[in-house]
């Protein structure tokens, strides 16, 4: 009898144990914030708004793009994935470019197959509210045949950061930051009259 219920115990503990190691996941469906994305060998830095629709399969992204040759760019571009059409917006000369989006949609997700690397605390552990819990993940984009890792938090499945290797890019990373939950104004994905 004791030792029906040791097995009992163990295999309790086996459970509770497996249950509590994090999953792959994926981000709601409709967000928006901010983010930097950063390519150290080529000089390149991108610091943008960005609003994300997974129902849709839509993206905006407003940002500046700053160079090795200290120059500044405006972009502006809508990405409608069901339409396969992308629009790059100049509000300055009030023009626009459409072009043939012909890169699917990636959802905001920690894939299937990716491997777990670790749990941490981003802030402090040391009081409640003072940090954040994250996980993070490694794997092979067999899409573009690079390499990432990526955090997201675990609670939501909120991104944090990417970094990205392949042969033809190199490594870049990118931060997210002062992500809400839902999209505050939905014509952000509709291209203004002069893109007709």
């Amino acid at each position: 009898m004791q030792k029906l219920t040791v097995l009992a115990v163990c295999c309790s503990l086996l459970f509770v144990i497996h249950g509590q190691k994090p999953r792959p996941c994926v981000a709601p469906p409709l967000f928006e914030g901010r983010l930097i994305t950063m390519d150290p060998s080529k000089h390149f830095e991108f610091v943008a708004r960005f609003s994300y629709d997974a129902f849709l399969k839509r993206e905006r992204i407003i940002g500046k793009v700053f160079t090795a040759e200290n120059k500044t760019e405006i972009l502006d571009t809508i990405l409608l994935y069901r339409k396969r059409s992308m629009y790059s917006i100049f509000y300055h000369n009030k023009t626009c470019i459409k072009s043939p989006l012909t890169i699917p949609f990636r959802r905001a997700e920690i894939p299937h197959d990716a491997t777990f690397i670790a749990q941490f605390v981003i802030g402090s552990s040391s009081l409640p509210g003072e940090g954040l819990l994250a996980n993070s993940w490694t794997g092979e984009d067999k899409t573009q045949g690079g390499r990432y890792i990526m955090t997201a938090t675990e609670f939501g499945c909120i991104p944090v950061s990417l970094l990205y290797n392949s042969n033809a890019t190199g490594w870049s990373v990118t931060s997210y930051f002062d992500i809400i939950n839902g999209i505050k104004d939905p014509e952000v994905f509709i291209p203004p009259e002069f893109c007709n």
